[in-house]
């Protein structure tokens, strides 16, 4: 009987510590230390290799992880030594979802649902509302997410298990997947999740990335902070600092969290991915082009990191490497998982080399992609200016003045380009655009000035008189003598106006004089001079150059 005993007592004990452990490694996968949880789930299944609820977190942490063919895996051995289990098919869902298998997808979510709710089984509430939870966020998430639908499985599981804080941070999740530009139904629940789980760190992180979204980073560090002093190993709370701080541009903080992340994921490539990927942010782009080799010679394939390699090599002008990294990249990326950045940074690729024409062709590309930043039409517009394709790049910039994104200097580009592209009535909209912005300066008035020269080719109605007198009004004594091109260009304009169009001999001459004395040096200088000896001009006296 004492033999017995004994042997009950240890058998209670190991049950113990492996829930213990179990414990361990779901916090370690829930705080992003996937290397340290793998540890613990391959040394729990080396003890009980049939145990399905082991199989099934594991496959959780290669699932957050971004290692979906190893995920999948153990949720089929999951199955396999624990059919009963609803998890292992609702996470096998989530990898079918995720793949694009939406209808056998569907086929293990309700499995899930169904072994959750056998009553035979006898699975409590809480099992239950955590396989709705699950459902919910295979079906919330990815490119073909559906979050109304799974917004319905995480209300269910909230009825099943209404004081679970994770179902709260999963519905604030799904909202925000819903609706990104609205964060205060993703708020309302964390904030929720924080008074059920007040020593939990991962609601406050999600209450700090609210913040972070919002632009108010130092509410975000602030969070952030408070989420690192409830747990100190929860590595998110460090990324998501980082990021914080290199937005406030607290560049060293920044580097310093993400040191502390990674040795809370020491020997995890994902961490490491992640880290390059910062390197590249803070504009350490040869450190993370190292660290990007380094994994490559360790075996590593991955998406993003072929991406990085290339935006790295780019920025570090390797013209010949970069085009290849991009090209290598876009040989395994689907075209329908391409960034706009992708094609941008392929395009200033292509330009390291010289081909400008072609590089603003890709750059043009990008900027119609979906979601891509309308900058990318000016910077397509500044690529075929340097080929000297006027016309291509007029329209380039014609589009990032309609894509509602629009500054002040695109007015600028546009009527400059027009002009060059001898697109007269372009460019004088642009420069009267410009010119309702920005009143008191000169450019707008010249602008506008020689897109009337161009619409008035014969000098029949003389209509660039009135831009170039307001040119003369507006140059500042400092302009005329910093740019006496401009300045002797409406002072010339505005001589032949009176000479032919007004026959004002008097005001003829006086502008002409004002060409001789600014005495730019250039053809309308000798020009001038030569009206001023002319027949018609010598003797006439000189008056003031009085504007209207």
């Amino acid at each position: 009987m004492k033999n017995i005993a004994s042997l009950v007592i240890v058998l209670l004990l190991s049950m113990g510590s492996q829930a213990q452990s179990l414990s361990e490694a779901i916090g370690m996968t829930n705080g992003e230390r996937f290397a340290p949880a793998a540890l613990v789930f391959r040394g729990l299944l080396a003890a009980s290799p049939k145990d399905g609820e082991t199989w099934f977190y594991y496959g959780e942490n290669f699932y957050y992880n971004d290692q979906l063919d190893s995920a999948e895996m153990c949720y089929r051995r999951g199955i396999e030594f624990n059919p009963r289990n609803p998890l292992s098919y609702a996470g096998l869902g989530k990898i079918l979802w995720s793949k694009g298998a939406k209808a056998e997808a569907q086929v293990q979510f309700q499995q899930a649902i169904t072994a959750a709710t056998d009553r035979e089984s006898k699975f409590s509430k809480k099992l239950q509302a955590q396989t709705q939870r699950e459902v919910a966020e295979g079906m919330a998430f990815g490119p073909e997410g559906e979050p109304i639908k799974a917004m319905a499985h995480i209300d269910q599981a909230l009825l099943l298990d209404p004081n679970d804080p994770e179902s709260y941070i999963m519905k604030g999740d799904i909202q925000l997947e819903a609706n990104p530009s609205d964060a205060t139904g993703p708020l309302v629940n964390y904030k929720r999740a924080i008074d059920m789980a007040p020593s939990s760190a991962r609601p406050v992180a999600k209450k700090a990335l609210m913040y972070h979204r919002a632009v108010n980073y130092e509410a975000a560090i602030a969070e952030y902070t408070k989420a690192i002093g409830l747990d100190p190993a929860f590595a998110p709370a460090y990324r998501g600092r980082a990021e914080s701080f290199f937005m406030s541009r607290k560049y060293d903080l920044a580097t310093a969290d993400y040191n502390t992340y990674l040795a809370l994921n020491k020997g995890d490539q994902s961490a490491r991915v992640r880290y390059a990927q910062f390197l590249y942010l803070v504009k350490s782009y040869k450190e993370s082009l190292a660290l990007i080799q380094e994994l490559e010679q360790e075996g590593v394939k991955n998406n993003s990191l072929a991406r990085l390699k290339g935006y790295d090599l780019v920025e570090l002008k390797d013209s010949t490497r970069a085009v290849q990294a991009m090209e290598a990249y876009f040989a395994v990326q689907p075209t329908d998982k391409l960034l706009s950045s992708d094609v941008q940074y392929y395009g200033r690729a292509i330009a390291l080399l010289g081909n400008d024409s072609l590089a603003g062709e890709k750059l043009l590309a990008a900027a119609r992609m979906k979601g891509a930043d309308p900058d990318l039409f000016a910077e397509a517009g500044s690529m075929f200016q340097r080929a000297r394709l006027y016309t291509k790049a007029m329209e380039a910039y014609k589009a990032k003045v309609a894509s509602g994104k629009v500054a002040v200097n695109d007015w600028y580009y546009l009527g400059g380009i027009a002009l060059r592209a001898q697109a007269y009535g372009t460019a004088d909209t642009a420069w009267a655009e410009y010119i309702t912005k920005q009143p008191n300066i000169y450019q707008g008035y010249l602008g506008r000035a020689r897109a009337n020269v161009g619409l008035d080719p014969e000098k029949k109605t003389w209509q660039a008189h009135t831009y170039y007198e307001e040119v003369t009004r507006r140059m500042k004594p400092e302009e005329v003598t910093k740019s006496p091109s401009d300045a002797e260009e409406a002072y010339f304009y505005l001589g032949f106006y009176h000479f032919y169009s007004t026959k004002d001999l008097t005001m003829a001459k006086c502008w002409f004089e004002k060409v001789k004395a600014t005495n730019a040096g250039t053809a309308n200088t000798k020009i001038a001079n030569d009206m001023l000896l002319s027949k018609d001009l010598k003797d006439v006296h000189t008056g003031a150059c009085e504007l209207p």
